[in-house]
């Protein structure tokens, strides 16, 4: 059984983990240590909330990550709640100036709020509100699976996104401790909705390439393809959906994760209420698993694959010169336990940097967000098939350090 602090829920776990009312004492985990530990685990603190759209407007991430509350070891290590918004945008519901034809769109922004612009837990447990001079962010939940999120940026973006994930199919959390050799290290892997319906838009305007601008002059390699900022220099550009596939994940802990990093694969398909998640985070058994969620007749149905009975293979792969590192093309994935085999053929198709290179904590950290299709097949070992997806769209990440900066980073700070 979980600790209390590390047990399911919407909350935002950072003010649990802070130590009230002596915030300086460090996370309650490691409050007894000596100062120089309580401060590198402290800094080592991240929680995030990464919400997946799988669209015919959007297929990319909503992604919320709250590093190093307590703003240990400035010059090096970030602080602050990160949000970021990428993925590839495909043709828009509204525009002055569409592109021809039907090439999707790639789109990276980032944007760093301090901690103390930020409201956790308000005005309900789960939700948010951050503003600084540029940008407002609102995030109401609704129970651990429900969210409505509203960004703004002044000038030239707005969002709204609604997620609302499926009766039946949320995953218990579960938690590592063997990542790392430090006292108190640990990360929990929550999942309240490994298959989702979502719904929003996008709307990009003139005063994006200010925004972009900004972002990369904060640390950021931020980006837009050519055709996409000419869209929005002309006037507003809408892109729309409704009643997506969608994934949320809410994980959290004390874990230097640039020193392990992970490969993760998400195919969520709201359609026929069922999903793939595969979680691997390097140097972990605990930490190593695959869940497949599906429906037998009216009921939900859940199966976790753990690190025994996980095969993962990178049948194709490249080196990247952006990432400075070798990235896998194509994954063929097999887990089987008693009555059940799953089979996944996950083919990547494109990857967007996500990369930060203000401080030397990140700098030789990379984050692939990937995206793709996946057949997979679900049988009862003696060939008869439980469940399947074909050509599904799916996403996923491979994040890990990095010896060597890619070639367009070097000389960058």
């Amino acid at each position: 059984m979980l600790p209390a602090m590390l047990s399911s829920g919407p909350a935002w776990r950072w003010p649990m983990y802070a130590g009230e009312p002596d915030v300086d004492a460090g996370p309650a985990p490691i409050a007894n240590t000596s100062w120089l530990l309580r401060s590198v685990l402290a800094a080592s603190y991240i929680e995030w909330r990464y919400y997946a759209i799988l669209s015919d407007a959007l297929h990319g991430i909503v992604g919320l990550a709250l590093v190093n509350p307590q703003q240990r070891f400035g010059s090096i290590a970030e602080s602050g709640l990160l949000v970021i918004l990428a993925g590839n945008l495909k043709q828009p519901t509204k525009s002055v100036n569409p592109p021809a034809g039907n090439e999707p769109q790639n789109l990276c922004w980032m944007h760093l709020f301090p901690v103390a612009a930020c409201r956790f837990d308000q005005p309900e447990v789960g939700s948010l509100i951050a503003a600084d001079q540029h940008c407002r962010l609102t995030l109401r939940q609704q129970g651990p699976a429900e969210i409505h999120l509203r960004l703004e940026l002044d000038p030239g973006l707005r969002l709204e996104l609604t997620h609302a994930g499926l009766a039946g199919t949320a995953i218990e959390p579960v938690m590592g401790d063997d990542l790392g050799r430090l006292p108190g290290c640990h990360w929990v892997v929550h999942c309240p909705s490994p298959v989702a319906l979502t719904g929003g838009e996008i709307q990009l305007g003139p005063g994006f390439d200010a925004a972009l601008s900004r972002a990369n002059q904060s640390g950021a390699i931020a980006s837009a393809t050519p055709a996409l900022l000419d869209m929005t220099r002309t006037g507003p550009t809408v892109f729309r959906w409704q009643r997506a596939s969608g994934y949320y994940e809410h994980s959290f802990g004390i874990q230097p994760l640039p020193l392990h990093g992970w490969d993760f694969l998400f195919i969520p398909d709201a359609l026929h209420g069922q999903s793939v998640v595969m979680q691997t985070y390097r140097g972990s058994r605990q930490l190593r698993y695959l869940e497949v969620c599906w429906r037998d007749g009216d009921q939900p149905r859940v199966q976790r694959f753990d690190a025994a009975q996980l095969s993962l293979e990178w049948a194709e792969q490249k080196y990247d010169p952006l990432l400075g590192v070798t990235r896998p093309l194509r994954r063929r994935i097999r887990a089987e336990a008693p009555g059940l085999r799953l089979q996944v053929d996950n083919r990547v198709l494109d990857r967007i940097p996500l990369l930060r290179l203000r401080r030397l904590a990140v700098r030789h950290f990379f984050i692939s967000e990937e995206i793709g299709v996946a057949d997979w097949t679900l049988d009862d070992g003696q060939g008869r098939i439980i469940a399947m997806a074909r050509n599904q769209p799916c996403g996923g990440e491979l994040a890990h350090f990095r010896w060597r900066l890619g070639k367009t980073c070097l000389g960058k700070t």
